[in-house]
């Protein structure tokens, strides 16, 4: 069975994603401009507010849509993510209303308003930390071992009886070949290169890691 995607298909999903995205934030901006500035934003502030509130939602979806599974934090960027699109289409929903006159201004929408920008900073710094935490933590069983030699022989045939479950366990157990050759696919498919970092963040490993498993996948 073929699996391959076809170059047309790669091909629009390349170019038609970003546009949409762009497309996206810039019919937005209008209505997030004139929300922050009933809100009490003003000196060129609220125009920042699409960043705060259409882009925050991107970037929080799009890292947790790339977290793997058992990888700690990936529970906060879902969250996060529902959260900022919340945010984002609140914002939406409720400018359009006050511009149609359906609902005024009051103290509610100032305060909700007024506590995004906060929000968005503390959550995007918690997800640029968890990683870092990560990866580091990833690197400690490699340099521990007491036989380097054997743990890097290990590395290069990954153990045929590893289950799609154990990649949350990547420390401890190593995915079978087929395991890998299924999450090449799958980064293949959606239009993503199949790169030692790209393994390493699919399998919640280090990058030193993923280009084990990267040569496991080219020597099969």
């Amino acid at each position: 069975m073929n699996t391959t995607t076809p170059l047309y298909a790669k091909a629009a999903a390349i170019v038609g994603r970003p546009l949409v995205l762009l497309a996206a934030l810039f019919m937005s901006a209008p209505a997030e401009i004139s929300l922050s500035r009933t809100a009490g934003f003003s000196g060129g502030t609220e125009y920042l507010a699409p960043f705060v509130l259409s882009l925050y939602a991107a970037c929080a979806a799009t890292v947790a849509a790339t977290r793997p599974k058992g990888v700690r934090g990936r529970l906060s960027a879902i969250l996060g993510a529902g959260l900022a699109l919340g945010f984002a289409l609140s914002a939406q929903v409720t400018a359009h209303l006050l511009s149609a006159g359906h609902i005024t201004s009051g103290p509610w929408l100032i305060t909700a308003v007024s506590s995004v920008p906060s929000i968005a900073a503390a959550h995007l710094l918690h997800l640029a930390v968890v990683p870092r935490a990560e990866k580091e933590s990833t690197e400690v069983p490699v340099k521990a071992t007491d036989e380097p030699e054997k743990a890097e022989e290990e590395s290069k045939a990954p153990t045929p009886q590893t289950s799609p479950e154990s990649r949350s366990k990547g420390r401890s157990r190593r995915p079978s070949l087929q395991v890998i050759r299924d999450a090449a696919d799958t980064l293949d498919k959606t239009g993503q290169k199949v790169t030692a970092k790209a393994l390493a963040q699919w399998f919640g490993v280090s990058e030193r890691t993923g280009a084990r498993y990267l040569s496991a996948l080219k020597a099969a």
